[in-house]
Formats: C-alpha cells, sequence, structure tokens
C-alpha cells in the first residue's frame, strides 16, 4: 500500500484521537475528575472511542450485515456528538477565562453542565434536522432573461446520500414535496447515493415519480465514484433522470450545460456546446464542487484531495464558456458545527447560498441528505427553489 493511500486514515484516526483528548481531558478537569481508576477507564473509553469511525468504516466495507451497520450507525452518531462536545469544551473554557477576568462567581462545573447540556441538545436537534429538509426560495438575477423562463420554478437538490440513513421513505418525501412545487426544471448536483452501503437499487426508486415540466437532469459526484462510478450510472439510469456527462442540453433558450465530477480537462469534451453563447439566452452549469469546473489532475485521488483541501475557486472557465449561473453542492454547509467553520475558509465563504463572482452567480446548496454522522446542526437540509428574474443594465 502506498503511502499516500495510508495518509488519509492515519490523519484521520489522529483528528480523531485529539478531538477526544481535548474533550475528555476538558471535562474532567472541569468536573474535577481525580479518582485514579476512574481517569484510566474514562482515558481507555476514549481511546476505543476515538477508533470508532474508523473501524466501522473498514468493517462495513469488508462485510455488510446487521452488525455491522449496527456498528457504523453508532460510530456515526458518536462522531457528531463528540463534535458538539468539543464545541462544548471550548465554549466552556472561554466562559471560564470570562468569568475569571470579570470576576463572576460561577464555577467550572456550572459553565460546563450547561455547555455540555447544549451540546446534547443540539445533536438531538441535529438528527431531527436532517431528515426533515426545509424549502429555501432564491431569487437570481439575470440580464436579458429569456421571456419564456422568467417567473419560472427551478428545484435544484444536491447530496441526498441515499444508503444506510437516508432509504426509500426518505426519497420519497423529498419526490412529493418537490413534485408540489409543479417546478420546470430539477437539477441533481452529484452525491444521489452514499457510498457507505444500503439498498441503492430500492432507494432510488421514488424518484421514478418525479416529475418538472422540462425534465429531470443529474451530474455525477465524487460519491458516485465511492459507491463505483459505473455501478451508480447503472443504477440511476435505470431512473427517469436524464444524466448529463459532460453534456449540454437546450431548452427554451436555456443551455443547460452537465459537468461530471471531477470535472473537465478540456472544455471540448462537453458534448453539444454551442462555440459561444446565443444572443438573448441562459447558460447554467450543474457540477458537484463549487469550485473552477477544470480538472487540476488527471489522477483522480489528486484532484479529490484538491477539491477537498485546496480547492480552485478561480473560475476561469466560467467566464470562458459564458456561464450565468453554477449549481453546486458538496459541502454540506459542514454538516456539523463548528465544521462549517473549516468549510467557509476552504470555499473563501462559498460554501453555501448565493454568490456573484466576477460577472456569474455560484449557489451552493448545503444539500438534502447526510453523510456520516446522520445529523444536521449548522442548518437544516435544503430543497433550493429558484427563480430566475429579470436584471436592470448595469
Amino acid at each position: 500500500m502506498s503511502l499516500k493511500l495510508l495518509f488519509f486514515p492515519a490523519a484521520l484516526i489522529c483528528l480523531m484521537l485529539g478531538i477526544h483528548y481535548a474533550v475528555f481531558k476538558s471535562f474532567m478537569h472541569f468536573f474535577q475528575i481525580s479518582r485514579p481508576q476512574v481517569k484510566i477507564n474514562l482515558y481507555t473509553a476514549m481511546a476505543v472511542l476515538s477508533f470508532t469511525f474508523i473501524t466501522a468504516f473498514i468493517a462495513l466495507h469488508w462485510r455488510e450485515n446487521l452488525w455491522t451497520v449496527a456498528y457504523y450507525k453508532f460510530a456515526a452518531v458518536w462522531t457528531g456528538f463528540v463534535f458538539h462536545c468539543l464545541a462544548a469544551a471550548a465554549a466552556a473554557w472561554l466562559l471560564l477565562a470570562a468569568a475569571r477576568i470579570t470576576g463572576a462567581p460561577v464555577s467550572a462545573k456550572a459553565i460546563a453542565s450547561t455547555t455540555l447540556a447544549i451540546a446534547i441538545l443540539g445533536t438531538g436537534y441535529g438528527m431531527w434536522a436532517a431528515f426533515h429538509p426545509a424549502l429555501r426560495h432564491v431569487a437570481v438575477p439575470v440580464q436579458s432573461l429569456p421571456e419564456s423562463w422568467k417567473n419560472t420554478t427551478l428545484v435544484h437538490i444536491s447530496d441526498l446520500h441515499l444508503g444506510l440513513f437516508h432509504q426509500k421513505a426518505f426519497a420519497a418525501r423529498v419526490v412529493n414535496r418537490i413534485n408540489s412545487l409543479n417546478p420546470e426544471l430539477v437539477l441533481i448536483t452529484g452525491d444521489l447515493l452514499d457510498g457507505m452501503g444500503g439498498a441503492y437499487a430500492e432507494n432510488v426508486t421514488p424518484l421514478d415519480n418525479l416529475r418538472a415540466a422540462h425534465g429531470v437532469f443529474f451530474v455525477t459526484g465524487n460519491h458516485e465514484h465511492y459507491v463505483g462510478i459505473d455501478k451508480s450510472l447503472a443504477i440511476i439510469g435505470k431512473t427517469p433522470l436524464r444524466i448529463l456527462d459532460n453534456e449540454a442540453v437546450k431548452i427554451a433558450g436555456l443551455e443547460i450545460l452537465g459537468v461530471s465530477y471531477p470535472g473537465l480537462a478540456d472544455p471540448a469534451e462537453i458534448k453539444n456546446l454551442q462555440p459561444q453563447k446565443a444572443p438573448g439566452s441562459l447558460r447554467l452549469a450543474m457540477f458537484h464542487t463549487p469550485t473552477e469546473m477544470a480538472e487540476n489532475s488527471t489522477d483522480m485521488q489528486q484532484q479529490h484531495n484538491a477539491n477537498y483541501w485546496r480547492p480552485n475557486t478561480g473560475y476561469e472557465l466560467n467566464q470562458k464558456l459564458e456561464i450565468d449561473l453554477q449549481l453546486s453542492g458538496h459541502t454540506h454547509h459542514g454538516q456539523v458545527f463548528p465544521v462549517n467553520l473549516l468549510t467557509r475558509m476552504l470555499y473563501k465563504g462559498r460554501d453555501y447560498g448565493l454568490a456573484k463572482i466576477n460577472g456569474f452567480y455560484l449557489y451552493t446548496s448545503c444539500g438534502v441528505g447526510s453523510w456520516g454522522p446522520p445529523m444536521r446542526s449548522t442548518g437544516r437540509p435544503e430543497i433550493a427553489v429558484i427563480r430566475l428574474v429579470e436584471k436592470a443594465p448595469e
């Protein structure tokens, strides 16, 4: 096994050990736990729990059965909870420092009890939120908007992660919610499948009922590659979704460019793409990550690492292709607090919501499902309802 392949699990183990140590050490200090045997027991639990997610990941990929699925689900919930505990510990240290500076008569135990209670409540809310997506209405101003697309409804969803947690019933609820909007278009920007196991073929069957006047379009994300890209395309290909694999489609003055993950080596790869955007038309790009659509590397692993840790936010290709609006997902808006602080930094504030960049708009969805921890504490998942509005000439 190459050193590159070993780096990620080693880094993950170190990260989880560090987080668990910070959490356990902090709360042992706050609650004044000093008995040697109790400390030994807690540090033993800390060490074991630090390895749960990665060992559950390995076990599930080795053999998917009742026990490995149950172990993975426990590990996923625990991982989300310990991130909340990390935030609670940090908040407790800050509040304790403030109390000491101001002379406020507050004990460390009282502060820690309060922040820990908030972490527990936040975990409970996050687990509820992960299965109850909200509608988010977004108005995108477009100059010279084609008449046929004024005051129309486009639905954008991303990152359903259908698998062990989000299953057939969840997919059916999402489909019913979208159908009730009577959209002109439904645009799905990747990670429809989770990659951690589950009945994928069964979970996608509710998509057979998804309706839109001008069609339902899909581009792949990184998790379709984790499942296996051929397997993913075979499963999704049995649904009515139209898979855009580096392909352009024109519908009544709207040109949709669907770019497959991980991106383009050359814009010429886009099938049916006109050299120039037609006057009075609108170009909309679908790409999984809120980044430049061009590849940084021909090596899949290097490209994947770049999209995670060195995302290209130059968007030169968007300008070259005269893109008006790019729809993306991938980031989950961090999903679990405080991870959203990291995604915001990596993607330069474009990890969620609408942003104007060099003359075009980027909308990054926080996604409608979840990966790993089945919780959403950085905000509810969403179904984005996009309305194109006429923009006055500048």
